[in-house]
């Protein structure tokens, strides 16, 4: 009172505070209670519990005399004690007035609300652990009329704040903890720059388009710092001219008033809040906060001596980091994962744990060390008023078109332009020239143009026409169309798609209609590489203002999250290894820790028994439970583009992604809830590998000529124009072979479908792609689908009324477009009320449904049903609208399936060049798709650099052909080979790979290491780059040795780095006279002899194809499992990706994602191979381990088996290893019958045989189809018993077998004119070990049985000699 006051302080005149607290302390008297060691705390009680014995002015005054004669003695008693009086009187005015401020706020605290106004949430990226939901209902909780977010640098989270306090009936307040620097924001200059920290908030729509502005401005323009201290920043003048309608807060310490106040610079503080007074007048403020460090004391005090010199507001804050009290270790252990520290780092970065969503009780006391209490109750109020000056303003509108600019020569309006383009665009795709299109062409075409012009699309449509024109004239490949916009005749006229909607029955109003307000997506795929040109072309179009991409946010999920905890708390690598693999991923996504930890519904008892039965554990899975699903790291969304009618920066904040693209800052739900028109730009892989294969295959005539290689040289293919009816591409079909095909490829699980389905047409294809969901994979619709298509269960239709409508899916319900034909054509609906039926049973709209269930079935009487057969089809519909799927996506998506599965079946050498040419980056891909080319007989050739580009490439030439061919090559397709491409070698990549090709091109071939060494600097190819050059046999053909090469090599480096170093000094020393090449010098000679005659022995076949394996992705010189290709065409193996659901690729990894967010193959090996199932397969065994049972000490054992394609554990328990210990080796190829064991989401083969591939062999027995059935297999069974064969593991009395017969499999193929496209094969069980083989071939020929015994390795006929 008596420092903080100009009449205290005249009273006084000199420092009294330890007098004063000797005063106190003996007011107080001493404390009595004491402490264990006997020594009292030194504790003052609350001034009003304490007992005056006279009255309080009294006391004060003796008590100052006292204190006064202590320190001056005697003095002039007069004077003296008349300032005692005076001091007196005053002391008390001040406790009483204390007194009732106190008793204020005790009775404010209770009651009292504030608005929270420096608030982050999980927006702020790995600092922010609140959840926007959270924070809104806690401030809903505690009272709060408003609420704010002001997340690091960002407005993430703006829009999904104003939906949520929307909900709750809270005020938002849009804001941006923003970094001030005092140079220029947009000057980066050497050195580094103090960031300031700035609270900015928008009072009113023109202040949210400013902090828009300054926001995107800040991430455009201002980014200064590097890494982690990257940051976005504005400068004052910046804000300056843009301060109209803002709100601006003095910040957290890291403030510039602050910061000057911690560093003593008083004045230097003044001076910059009165420019931030001046400039912004009543709405700067100067922010308390107080997280318990001595820094805040410091500081605070300073911020109101501050206010009321210059007049300005307090106002009290809490840097809320988290939303409760008890978040404080998960969100340190947050702020670990940010900063790669670990928990026991002792100089790592550390909050209080004072930083959550306080209330204002507790805020209405931290202050009371340091500041008087009315001064915070005041500032608390002031952040109602803050809150009361923000205006509410509605971001959220109508979709916004930009205007489509009309060709200067055009006079017309934008109808008649659209018209004109529909009309001639009609004539085009049906070759009319003077004649009148089709009625049904012309009245569709007449009533889709009418309802967009209606509905007011005529802008957009043309904005689409034009962007996809530019693409198709670009050369840019287009996909035929996606999602239900391949359903509108006008697009199909426009080009925009390129599948006829009459011609496939797809409804316009699946996509439009007069009931559907919303607006119609026309999503649009292009090539990979194109997609950016798209881009490109629509930004020059409306302006680089108006056009972005949009963001997406990655969050934490289960298993990553768990690792990253496990790593801040020190839980060991293995430990957090297989506790993360004990969490099983159903359909792409991993299952939540919330989940697991649920007793009741765990999908993972191993995981629940770890998480309850160790503390450590529970710790740790309950720390990473609360940070799972918050915001990790922002990228670029896949598709989403933004083109907008006005400056963007008017309306959504804007940044930059790690490709330097433009992107929104709001994500794709909350810019369309803004109203700007979002399109969908989708880069397709798939369309770059259809185009480069045609690119290929019509440049091939060019690149083989004077080649005598028997191959047509005018070949062409127009991809828009195939015979869909081709048998090879049917016949690819059947046979499973889907790696590479559009939508096929995505899991094991779909190439085990469409065997058995063996599609015969583009519509078997588009009803794969509708049915391989988790919704019909769960109801069974897919085995019901191929059943019917092979006529093994009849096609029952409810009504004829039913049978065109359900007869190209034979009689089942898979399209939404057929239950709107249901409503149709049963009951009467119109096409746009058919499609409102069809929205509101797919998202279980209980009240819609309900009401309409009566006008379905009224409507079906009047139509001749019967009311008991019409309620049975309404509640089918019901029961199927829930995962029926977009026919016009599926018979879209089913074209470039049929497209792709075309080229690969008639030109497999150019298909696979393209997809290899289109995944050299991604290794696992490179390797399953090298393994398929080397499966279908393509021979890949080792790279070369005299001869390799920079991707993969075909090749005619047929002696290097065959001088590169391993012996076991194949010859399927006996023309061309496929060249490895340069950049796919692990280790080189594409800078390098570019550099080598470049220079080879313009320069000629390299002629030896030296030489090139010598043509390409040392900063290109280095040692790092040529060793995998060397290794994966880049250098062969200049030198066969590549231990000689290795050996070599690093003389030849430094002898580059000595010419180098002596062309430098002369460089420097300007003397004349040519460069020295390293070719040149005597040295270079020498080690071109040495390795012309090098005795050094090579590396081992053995070795050299495991390096070719780790730099290439597959064995150059020979795959260990070529032998087995013949034997695994004639055995048909289960495949180790179905049975283990894991494959050297994870189904996840897919280009192909549908406009409903869909990825089609999302299914676990376990919805097809289930517990117990019985399997066949063949691979080479990779890791052996050997191990002893628990309680007998028995040997076992697991390998790993790998195929070219996938990998699984195999278990081995003591009774079979027993008999099969001698063929458990390392890279044995073997087979193995087994059964299918799941657990905790894990899959492995429990073996119940397991046989080398050279001693397995075949009784082959040919059927017809007609003779497949329960009478035949019998009489085989009773054959093979009759002659003594004996199923292992065990004989009848369980005993293992330990001396082994030969092994035979009995494999019936199938073989029937009627059956349209491939073969069927049938496996009889596990192998069988007879006697007398021939003997069961004899006794089966006398049955009838075309039967024959041959060996699987090599698929020779043993028995008998002369076959039929």
């Amino acid at each position: 009172a008596i420092s903080e006051s100009e009449e205290g302080r005249e009273l006084v005149g000199m420092e009294l505070e330890r007098d004063f607290q000797e005063w106190w302390a003996e007011v107080g008297g001493e404390n009595e209670d004491e402490d264990e060691d006997g020594e009292g705390e030194e504790e003052y009680p609350e001034l009003e519990e304490v007992e005056f014995e006279e009255p309080l002015q009294q006391r004060l005054a003796r008590a100052m005399e006292e204190i006064f004669r202590k320190r001056e003695g005697n003095g002039e008693e007069k004077d003296r004690q008349d300032r005692v009086d005076r001091l007196a009187e005053f002391l008390a005015s001040q406790y009483d007035q204390a007194k009732r401020e106190s008793a204020e706020r005790d009775a404010k605290a209770q009651t009292g609300v504030y608005v929270p106004l420096h608030v982050h949430s999980d927006f702020s990226l790995l600092d922010g652990a609140s959840r926007i939901p959270d924070l809104v209902k806690r401030a809903k909780e505690l009272g709060s009329p408003a609420i704010a977010l002001t997340d690091h640098g960002t407005m993430y989270g703006a829009v999904e704040l104003i939906k949520e306090c929307q909900k709750h009936g809270i005020k938002p307040i849009v804001g941006n903890e923003m970094y001030v620097v005092n140079t220029k924001f947009d000057e980066q200059l050497p050195g580094r720059k103090m960031k300031y920290h700035q609270l900015v908030l928008a009072k009113n729509y023109i202040g949210y388009q400013n902090l828009v502005k300054l926001t995107t401005l800040s991430h455009m323009h201002g980014l200064h710092g590097t890494g982690w201290f990257r940051r976005p920043c504005i400068d004052k003048q910046l804000l300056k001219d843009h301060k109209e309608g803002l709100i601006v807060l003095s910040g957290c310490l890291g403030g510039e008033i602050p910061r000057s106040l911690r560093a003593g610079k008083f004045e230097d503080a003044r001076a910059i809040a009165r420019w931030y007074r001046d400039v912004f007048q009543e709405d700067f403020y100067l922010e308390l906060q107080d997280h318990g460090s001595s820094e805040d004391r410091k500081v605070n005090p300073g911020l109101v001596r501050i206010a009321r010199l210059e007049g300005i507001k307090l106002v009290v804050t809490n840097d809320s980091h988290f939303t409760n009290c008890d978040e404080f270790q998960s969100h340190d252990a947050l702020i670990c994962i940010n900063t790669n520290s670990k928990y026991n780092n002792s100089n790592r970065m550390r909050y209080s744990g004072l930083e959550f969503f306080r209330p204002y009780s507790e805020l209405s006391y931290m202050f009371e060390d340091h500041l008087e209490p009315g001064i915070v109750i005041e500032a608390l109020d002031n952040t109602l008023e803050i809150a009361a000056k923000v205006e509410v303003y509605n971001l959220m509108g109508s979709t916004k078109i930009p205007a489509f600019p009309l060709p200067d020569s055009y006079r017309g309006s934008l109808k008649d332009y659209l018209g004109q383009l529909a009309w001639e665009g009609l004539a085009e795709r049906l070759s009319l020239h003077s004649e009148d299109p089709p009625v049904d062409y012309s009245d569709r075409l007449r009533y889709e143009l009418d309802m967009i012009d209606q509905m007011g699309f005529v802008s957009y449509f043309l904005v689409v026409w034009d962007y996809v024109k530019f693409a198709r004239d670009s050369g840019i490949p287009v996909g035929p169309g996606r999602g239900s916009a391949a359903g509108c005749l006008v697009a199909y006229c426009l080009r925009i798609t390129n599948i006829d909607p009459i011609a496939y029955g797809l409804l316009f109003e699946r996509f439009l209609n007069p009931e559907r307000k919303s607006m119609p997506d026309i999503d649009t795929d292009f090539s990979v590489e194109g997609r950016d040109e798209v881009i490109k072309h629509v930004t020059r179009k409306y302006g680089e203002g108006h056009v972005a991409q949009i963001i997406t946010f990655n969050r934490l999920t289960s298993r990553a999250v768990l690792r990253d905890v496990a790593r801040v708390m020190d839980v060991p690598l293995q430990e957090a290894d297989r506790m993360s693999k004990l969490i099983p991923v159903v359909r792409g996504k991993p299952a939540p820790l919330k989940l697991l930890t649920d007793e009741k519904d765990t999908p993972s008892r191993d995981f629940f028994r770890s998480y309850h039965g160790n503390e450590t554990y529970y710790d740790w899975i309950e720390t990473a439970k609360t940070l799972e699903g918050l915001n990790k790291t922002f990228g670029v969304h896949a598709a989403g583009v933004v083109i907008s009618s006005e400056p963007l920066h008017n309306v959504v904040p804007l940044s930059r992604g790690k490709g330097g693209e433009v992107i929104t800052q709001y994500a794709m739900g909350d810019v369309e809830a803004l109203g700007l028109l979002k399109m969908d730009f989708l880069g397709l892989k798939n369309l770059s590998v259809i185009q480069n294969t045609v690119n290929f295959i019509n440049n091939r005539s060019g690149d083989m000529k004077g080649q005598n290689i028997g191959q047509k040289h005018s070949l062409s293919v127009e991809i828009e124009d195939l015979d869909f009816s081709d048998r090879k591409t049917y016949d690819l079909l059947a046979n499973g072979d889907l790696d590479g095909i559009f939508q096929l490829d995505a899991s094991g699980g779909m190439q085990q479908i469409v065997r058995q389905l063996k599609p015969t047409s583009i519509a078997d294809i588009s009803s794969i792609l509708a049915l391989y969901r988790p919704g019909p994979l769960d109801a069974g619709l897919i085995p019901l689908f191929i059943r019917r298509k092979h006529g093994l269960e009849a096609i029952k239709y409810e009504h004829p009324l039913l049978e065109p409508i359900l007869e190209e899916t034979y009689g089942v319900l898979v399209y939404q477009e057929q239950i709107m034909k249901m409503a149709q054509q049963l009951a009467g609906y119109t096409m746009g009320e058919a499609d409102i039926l069809r929205r509101a049973m797919g998202k279980k709209n209980m009240d819609v449904m309900k009401k309409e269930e009566n006008r379905f079935v009224n409507g079906a009487v009047n139509n001749g049903v019967d009311p008991s057969v019409a309620k049975k089809l309404y509640e089918q519909m019901v029961s199927f609208a829930e995962y029926c799927f977009n026919k016009s996506h599926s018979n879209a998506y089913a074209l470039v399936t049929f497209q792709t599965a075309y080229l690969k079946a008639n030109y497999p050498l150019e298909f696979l060049t393209a997809l290899l040419k289109s995944n050299a980056s991604n290794p696992d891909k490179l390797q399953r798709y090298l393994a398929d080319a080397t499966a279908n007989g393509v021979r890949i050739l080792p790279p070369s650099i005299n001869r390799s580009e920079l991707g993969f490439a075909p090749t005619f030439q047929e002696d290097y052909i065959r001088a590169k061919s391993p012996p076991s090559a194949i010859e399927i397709h006996g023309n061309g080979a496929i060249l490895f491409g340069l950049d796919a070698i692990k280790g080189v990549g594409s800078i390098v790979a570019e550099a080598i090709v470049m220079e080879r091109d313009a320069r000629g071939e390299y002629t030896s290491l030296v030489d090139l060494c010598d043509r390409l600097d040392s900063k290109v190819l280095s040692k790092r780059a040529l060793e995998p050059l060397i290794l994966a046999g880049a250098l062969d053909d200049l030198y066969p040795n590549r231990r000689a090469l290795m050996d070599s090599l690093a003389a030849v480096l430094e002898l580059r780095k000595k010419t180098q170093a002596r062309n430098t000094r002369l460089a420097k020393s300007g003397a004349q006279g040519e460069k020295l090449r390293l070719v040149d010098s005597p040295e270079a000679a020498d080690i071109e002899a040495s390795l012309s005659r090098a005795t050094v022995s090579d590396f081992s076949p053995e070795e050299k194809i495991q390096k070719e394996k780790e730099y290439l992705g597959y064995f150059a010189s020979g795959h260990p499992l070529a032998k087995a290709f013949g034997a695994q065409e004639l055995l048909f193996p289960n495949q180790l990706a179905l049975v283990s659901g894991s494959s050297f690729t994870d189904v996840n990894d897919s280009d192909d994602i549908d406009s409903d967010g869909d990825i089609p193959g999302q299914s676990s090996s376990r919805e097809l191979y289930g517990h117990n199932k019985e399997v066949f397969v063949i691979g080479l065994a990779k890791e052996v381990s050997l191990l002893s049972t628990k309680r007998r000490g028995e040997r076992m054992a697991k390998i790993v088996l790998e195929d070219a394609k996938a990998k699984a554990d195999v278990i081995l328990f003591p009774h079979v290893y027993s008999f099969a210990a001698e063929h458990v080796r390392q890279d044995a190829v073997v087979c193995v019958w087994g059964k299918v064991s799941h657990r905790d989401g894990f899959s492995q083969i429990v073996a119940e045989d397991l046989i080398p591939l050279e001693d397995v062999n075949v009784i082959h027995i040919l059927m017809e189809r007609r003779e497949v059935n329960a009478i035949n297999v019998d009489k085989i069974k009773s054959v093979m018993e009759r002659c003594g064969g004996v199923k292992l593991p065990s004989t009848p009395s369980g005993r293992p077998i330990q001396k082994r017969r030969n092994t035979y499999q009995v494999l019936a193929e199938i073989v029937d004119s009627g059956l349209e496209y491939g073969t069927l094969k049938h496996r009889f069980g596990s192998p069988y070990h007879p006697y007398n083989p021939e003997k069961v071939i004899d006794e089966l020929r006398r049955c009838g049985f075309r039967a024959r015994l041959i060996r699987a390795i090599d698929q020779q006929t043993v028995y008998p000699v002369q076959t039929e």
